[in-house]
């Protein structure tokens, strides 16, 4: 556990999806700016993307927070699939990789960052909540793991509470509609 003379350090894995990266890297500077050490992780791909996208920034996102003072420090990690590799033509691979392989790089690197003698010590890892591992990693290595949920809190209610919507009628699904149950198929010509 951390002293009371040693900054907490957070490690933060972001979902490498539209939606989920920039929450997350909004949490990344608003818990440095509470005092947090934040070693931040993001997959090669979206970091390729990024550089890409914005040459001028030298290949580091957080070096504008640094420059004000903020303690962020910036990794990479695979996701078990090559750079050039179309994630988005290849959802199912990509999925699958992010499920079954990345998290082995994963847990390399924050292996790494736990055992490394740079202060202050990990005390805690943050993920979002799409991802499934990363609490079995936490509790391998000692951490405090916090799930972090990137949607609207009531997305997550609505996702939460669906069975119990279904249950008392919300959803009056009977029929199927193609590769959707319960749902009535709607034909254009009825509109």
């Amino acid at each position: 556990m951390v002293g009371s003379d040693q900054k907490p350090h957070a490690i933060l894995i972001a979902f490498p999806l539209q939606g989920h990266v920039i929450p997350a890297v909004h949490l990344a500077m608003n818990l440095a700016s509470k005092g947090f050490t934040i070693t931040f992780i993001n997959t090669q791909s979206i970091h390729h993307q990024t550089t890409k996208a914005q040459p001028d920034s030298g290949g580091d996102i957080f070096a504008g927070a640094r420059k004000s003072g903020l303690d962020i420090r910036y990794k990479t990690v695979s996701d078990g699939l090559p750079i050039g590799f179309d994630r988005s033509l290849n959802h199912d691979q990509f999925m699958y990789s992010l499920l079954h392989v990345s998290s082995a790089h994963a847990e390399e690197l924050i292996r790494d960052i736990v055992m490394s003698d740079l202060p202050p010590p990990a005390t805690c890892l943050i993920a979002d909540t799409f991802f499934v591992w990363p609490s079995m990693i936490a509790k391998k290595l000692g951490l405090a793991y916090v799930s972090f949920w990137t949607e609207p809190a009531l997305v997550f209610t609505l996702y939460y509470h669906m069975n119990l919507l279904r249950m008392n009628g919300h959803f009056d699904c009977n029929s199927d509609l193609q590769g959707i149950r319960g749902r009535q198929e709607c034909g254009f010509c009825s509109l």
